[in-house]
């Protein structure tokens, strides 16, 4: 035991032998339990600032003084069960005292350290972390905000969250915060561009969550971090693609002309052995063009110019169309129709073929081991489904989360099968514009189910 521990001990002796000096002596109070009292509050004293063992010592001392002033009455013992009772009372109560007292203590010395620790962690965390009230203020602020923003902390209590946002973005940053405070416990991450204190922009990646009821928040939490430079990466990569998409079109379009007319050539020549050659480099040239107008997409989808030309067309005929011309091409799948009855949807017709088209390709092209894909339609309220069935080599619950990210290949076809990982990507992109959405169930060696639903109320733009 340390110096420090013993004085905690000496300090718990001298306080209880003074509280019975001041009784005894100073204030005559003698063969009372009023000195049973003031020694429970000397323990419980001594509980909060010395600890539970000098506690414990003080209650032991306690009972050492008070046996003496209890048990002797005018120099005679008293053997009656009074004060045995009192005495035994007072143990139990004083021990209770100090095992809730101790509980409390610890708890509340735990809620702080986990308090004062997760301030810590939110304090110094590079990300930025506002808490802003329904009107827009905002209530509290860590110091990351002042880093990435430059305002001052003054500056930052007198403002608006919207004051910070870029005007442009300000109107979309605002329908995403009131329909989230407009639900408990929602949440949204969206990419905006925010306004700093110099006056220039930055982008951001902007969690907003709704914590109004939560009574030790009650407020909305913005956690948001600058991906300024991830962003200005992806659109130097998105100019890159396009303008290299844009440059390999042209020569390969001509390249397949040509093609063409060498195969024409070689057909009337009669020489089956070169024609076949011909083909084959045919397939391959469609493939690059293919991969070519993926990327295009993906630049289009990326600069927010993949524009629809929307138009009200009959979904059965376009499954229709799509299974017929597929069939012809992939003879070594049966494409089976399940249609719900026929009715009228809005949209880019040509973009929801390409959805379309890719899941079905994608359905042969994973089912070596099968000769059958299934397609159906359904409708349920104000919703149209599409599914296309294959039963092929299935898709692991672990891959299935990143299915329709950009450039994600399944890893078990990696080697197998060639690809660029953006068929699913643009086909989620199409449907989400079109205020749809796509998802997958699937079990490996058993097949995929992959769907996409349109809402039937499509509008005129």
């Amino acid at each position: 035991m340390d110096n420090k521990a013993v004085w905690k001990y000496v300090i718990s002796l001298i306080l209880i032998l003074g509280a019975a000096y001041l009784e005894a002596v100073i204030l005559g109070v003698q063969n009372d339990t009023t000195s049973l009292l003031l020694f429970t509050g000397v323990i419980i004293l001594v509980l909060r600032f010395l600890g539970r063992g000098p506690a414990i010592f003080a209650l032991v001392v306690s009972v050492i003084v008070s046996f003496s002033s209890l048990l002797i009455r005018d120099g005679q013992l008293d053997w009656s069960l009074s004060p045995f009772l009192k005495l035994l009372l007072f143990i139990l109560e004083n021990a209770f005292i100090i095992y809730i007292i101790d509980s409390y203590i610890k708890q509340t010395n735990e809620g702080l350290l986990k308090e004062k620790r997760f301030k810590t962690l939110i304090e110094e965390s590079s990300e930025a972390f506002m808490l802003i009230k329904l009107t827009g203020s905002i209530h509290y602020h860590n110091q990351a905000v002042q880093r990435i923003t430059g305002y001052r902390e003054e500056e930052l209590e007198r403002i608006s969250v919207w004051e910070l946002i870029q005007d442009d973005d300000l109107t979309t940053v605002k329908e995403h915060y009131f329909k989230v405070a407009s639900h408990a416990g929602s949440a949204v991450t969206i990419q905006h561009r925010l306004k700093k204190a110099d006056g220039s922009f930055i982008w951001v990646e902007n969690a907003i969550a709704n914590h109004l009821h939560n009574k030790s928040i009650q407020a909305i939490v913005m956690n948001f971090k600058d991906v300024t430079s991830r962003i200005n990466h992806e659109q130097e990569m998105g100019d890159f693609l396009g303008i290299a998409s844009h440059e390999l079109k042209t020569p390969l379009t001509s390249l397949k002309a040509y093609t063409q007319v060498l195969e024409m050539r070689l057909k009337a020549e009669n020489n089956p052995n070169t024609i076949q050659l011909v083909s084959k480099m045919d397939k391959q040239i469609n493939r690059i063009i293919g991969m070519i107008f993926d990327l295009l997409d993906v630049t289009k989808l990326q600069s927010g110019i993949m524009y629809l030309k929307k138009e009200t067309f009959q979904l059965n005929d376009l499954v229709s169309e799509v299974a017929e011309s597929l069939g012809s091409v992939h003879q070594t799948h049966e494409i089976e129709l399940v249609l719900d009855q026929n009715i009228p949807v809005r949209g880019d017709r040509t973009r929801i073929s390409q959805v379309l088209v890719n899941l079905v390709t994608n359905g042969i092209k994973y089912s070596p081991g099968s000769n059958k894909l299934v397609v159906r339609t359904a409708i349920v309220d104000d919703m149209v489904t599409i599914y296309v069935k294959d039963f092929g080599i299935g898709i692991s619950t672990f891959e299935i989360k990143n299915l329709f990210s950009r450039f994600y290949r399944v890893n078990s076809v990696r080697e197998s099968y060639q690809g660029l990982g953006l068929g699913l990507y643009i086909s989620n992109q199409i449907i989400e514009q079109h205020h749809g959405k796509m998802g997958v169930e699937s079990e490996e060696e058993k097949g995929s189910i992959f769907w996409f639903r349109l809402p039937l109320s499509m509008t005129e733009d």
